[in-house]
């Protein structure tokens, strides 16, 4: 006669497998791994007309500096931060950009191009805008929604006496450099760039920001071949 603790352990073996399979099945269907969003997918959700719910005013791309400031030093601010990826000519693997940054917050640290979610923004519109705003690149793909960050700053550009620091939630953008737009040029935000491979181990060797790093993970992570 059969042991029954083979019989049970065999049939969770089995089970298991099965759940493996089925998670696989699913991840490969929808595109999602570790936070990763599905491809083509940007997480937004309309209760009510996309268009007029995706309309923005001037009053709110430019917003008064004392109404920013106070935003600043306040409130949580809402980002996306770019990953941009082209494939280099001369080697042939994929690269991604980084930008050092001029002001505070983070001012001197090479990180992704970004910026301010506008409300009505899209994950991906603001991805596209704020990449042609801080790098001048504009043949560009919104992919996936790599994840989201939260991040908190002894010191902003409109620190007071009394207030200092700031608190920001970022959606980091996988987005993919097409044709030949490889011209990068830089607003005030920026001093200057450079393109690094994206392999996270690489990153880690050259003492990247841990905040590249962690999205460089992300990435291999739902794709390990994208880098190659």
């Amino acid at each position: 006669m059969s042991d029954p603790r083979v019989i049970n352990f065999a049939c969770f073996v089995a089970g298991a497998a099965a759940c493996l399979l089925v998670s696989d099945a699913l991840n490969k269907k929808t595109g999602r791994n570790d936070g990763a969003s599905a491809e083509g997918k940007d997480l937004s959700l309309f209760y009510g007309d996309e268009k007029e719910l995706t309309t923005i005013t001037d009053s709110r791309k430019f917003l008064p500096s004392d109404v920013y400031g106070e935003l600043v030093r306040k409130c949580v601010v809402c980002c996306v931060d770019i990953v941009v990826v082209r494939r280099d000519k001369e080697t042939g693997k994929k690269q991604c950009v980084l930008v050092e940054r001029a002001s505070e917050p983070a001012k001197g640290v090479w990180w992704w191009p970004g910026g301010r979610l506008l409300k009505g923004e899209t994950f991906f519109d603001a991805a596209k805008r704020k990449t042609q705003q801080e790098t001048g690149l504009k043949s560009i793909t919104p992919i996936q929604v790599l994840g989201v960050w939260n991040t908190f700053f002894p010191a902003s550009a409109w620190d007071s006496q009394e207030e200092k620091g700031t608190q920001t939630v970022n959606a980091i953008v996988l987005v993919e450099l097409g044709g030949d737009d490889n011209d990068i040029v830089l607003d005030a935000q920026s001093e200057r760039w450079r393109w690094i491979g994206l392999d996270p181990e690489e990153a880690k060797a050259n003492s990247e920001d841990r905040y590249v790093i962690e999205a460089l993970e992300r990435l291999d992570t739902w794709n390990p071949s994208y880098k190659n």
